[in-house]
């Protein structure tokens, strides 16, 4: 039964999202513990190194020292930064998403169980937990992309090397859960 493992899947989810503390000394989020997402710009983590600060200009800063650029490599740093904030937006979105799966579970089981039709219950939180499967899939496309993007200008941009740890199989393994999570 599909429902039943969703929904500590979505409580939790809901958790996440509730204990989001957006005022916090400007961090707003972070994804996969390489990237930090700040009010004005995003930064890069690698073991052992200063971040890699990145604006929406496409600005690159390593240890408070402006790295110089090219117009492509600049191109490249304002599309990662895009899609690290897109992937952050998406983020918000699938727990949004879950929450509200969670809260249409709770009517739905209240619902069923009143009118003693169980049947119900099932196809209801289906159907909404199909749209938060729509979402999570939004995020391993971004996934993906921010690796795709990370490669390209670990490619070309050497003081970003380091910073390219996304590996190339996490997107896969995002589209994965969800084919899994679609079989149970």
């Amino acid at each position: 039964m599909r429902t039943l493992l969703l929904l500590p899947i979505l409580l939790l989810a809901a958790i996440c999202l509730a204990a989001c503390d957006r005022d916090n000394n400007d961090h707003h989020g972070s994804i996969a513990n390489y990237i930090s997402i700040h009010t004005d710009h995003i930064a890069v983590h690698a073991p052992g190194r200063a971040d890699a600060d990145i604006n929406a200009a496409g600005d690159l800063s390593i240890a408070d020292k402006s790295v110089a650029l090219t117009t492509a490599e600049r191109d490249l740093l304002k599309h990662y930064y895009a899609t690290a904030l897109t992937l952050r937006d998406h983020g918000i979105a699938t727990g949004e998403a879950g929450a509200a799966v969670a809260g249409q579970a709770i009517r739905s089981v209240a619902s069923g169980l009143a009118s003693g039709d169980t049947d119900k219950i099932d196809a209801e939180v289906n159907a909404s937990a199909a749209k938060v499967e729509a979402k999570a899939a939004l995020i391993c496309d971004d996934l993906a992309e921010i690796q795709s993007t990370q490669q390209t200008l670990a490619s070309q941009l050497e003081a970003f090397r380091p910073y390219a740890l996304i590996k190339a199989d996490e997107a896969a393994k995002c589209r994965r859960g969800l084919t899994h999570h679609q079989r149970d």
